[in-house]
């Protein structure tokens, strides 16, 4: 396989140099695009939606990522399903709705029809001899995690999610993703390579002159941009009185039991005074999950490069990033509070996702003129700061999953950080 412009994969992998971006093709080129499908994504156990989304019997929503489309459905019994939206007939989509609730999947083509679980239950007319049991939906993968949908596109086994779930239940549990509900849901189109997406969300060099109210919020940033070492006085404080009311503390990071999904967890202080990651600090939803009392803490768990959980007492934002084309990649976030919370007393939706919404409108702006930049015939890779090292390290992990040289274990550990 070869770029628009004759070299191999394995040449432009080869003829990366450590510690600058990567060469336009890898942001531009389509056969690069279709080998990150191939070699990455599609490898991954991808975050969908929270099950609220589908709470009753027929109930479905679409997830849609490059040219795939996966239908997830409630059965009568409860039970999740998850299908490729491919008739086994003639290739059709199947449901052509965003979300619905059907008692069947039946095809608008020629009508075949399906159980929710997927078995073939109709097909007129076909010849004698045909059996329907050798034509159900194409099955995905599919993981209920804490409240989150997760698939994996993988043909065979995938990557065990017991795995992600034993090192991260520590730190995402506290929050009871499963007794919250979504109050909101945002999508931000973003015209960049799903790759400069993620490198610009691994990195808070930006943050001090293009997030000016993230970085007002998270005391972490000045500090960064000082000496990080002033501020592991006010982290071991913060652990100390965290720890004494019972909350998890610390991070956690896993890179060699599935390198081809690096995740990891940690909590840090927002900063002094703070409740809640929001303008002023100031209590935005009741407190969810275990937490009795606010601690001024928030978490991220990181599900490998395209999902991302940021958490604080009283609410939940999940990032999911999807890669559609070679320079679009759909940034969707969503909110949840308490399952029990009543808009207009116990919170409103605006003061809730101010610091997100925000931030990610400034993020889809960079993103963009930075794929606009490396668009120019003129654009060469760059030389990443100190401030960088870990988007540095995300590019390293990204070569070796297409075939590069092996990184060391201590670089698969920085790849799981933003700084």
């Amino acid at each position: 396989m070869s770029d628009g412009n004759g070299a191999t994969i394995d040449q432009l992998v080869a003829r990366q140099r450590p510690g600058f971006t990567l060469e336009q093709p890898f942001y531009t080129d389509r056969a690069v695009f279709d080998f990150d499908l191939e070699r990455i994504v599609m490898r991954q156990w991808l975050f969908v939606d929270h099950v609220s989304r589908i709470p009753d019997a027929g109930d479905y929503i679409l997830y849609k990522i490059a040219s795939e489309e996966i239908i997830l459905v409630r059965d009568a019994a409860g039970e999740i399903h998850a299908h490729f939206n491919v008739c086994r007939h003639r290739g059709s989509r199947i449901c052509l709705e965003a979300a619905g609730n059907v008692k069947s999947l039946t095809c608008p083509y020629h009508a075949w029809t399906y159980a929710l679980d997927g078995r073939l239950t109709m097909a007129r007319r076909m010849p004698d001899g045909f059996n329907p049991d050798d034509y159900p939906l194409h099955r995905c993968h599919l993981r209920v995690y804490q409240g989150m949908m997760f698939v994996n596109l993988a043909e065979g086994e995938p990557t065990d999610f017991d795995v992600i779930a034993r090192d991260l239940d520590p730190f995402v549990a506290p929050h009871g993703i499963p007794r919250t509900k979504i109050v909101h849901v945002e999508r931000y189109p973003t015209d960049g390579n799903w790759k400069l997406a993620v490198e610009n969300f691994r990195e808070c060099y930006h943050c001090p002159s293009a997030h000016p109210e993230y970085t007002r919020v998270n005391a972490y940033v000045r500090a960064n941009d000082a000496e990080r070492d002033g501020y592991a006085e006010t982290i071991e404080a913060w652990n100390d009185m965290a720890a004494a009311m019972g909350h998890v503390v610390g991070s956690v990071h896993n890179n060699t039991e599935l390198p081809e999904q690096p995740h990891g967890a940690f909590r840090q202080p927002i900063r002094e005074g703070y409740l809640t990651l929001s303008k002023g600090g100031k209590q935005v939803g009741p407190l969810i999950g275990d937490f009795e009392q606010f601690d001024g803490g928030e978490m991220m768990a990181v599900f490998g490069p395209l999902f991302y959980v940021y958490a604080a007492n009283d609410h939940v934002c999940l990032f999911r990033f999807t890669p559609m084309t070679p320079t679009h990649t759909d940034v969707v976030l969503t909110w949840l509070v308490h399952e029990d919370a009543v808009e207009g007393v116990d919170y409103t939706v605006d003061p809730l996702k101010w610091m997100w919404h925000v931030t990610t409108v400034q993020d889809t702006r960079i993103i963009g003129n930075n794929q606009a930049g490396v668009n120019s015939r003129r654009y060469s890779p760059g030389r990443y700061s100190e401030r960088e090292r870990f988007t540095a390290a995300f590019t390293r992990w990204y070569l070796e999953q297409l075939g590069g040289a092996a990184v060391s274990e201590d670089k698969y550990v920085e790849t799981l950080c933003i700084d």
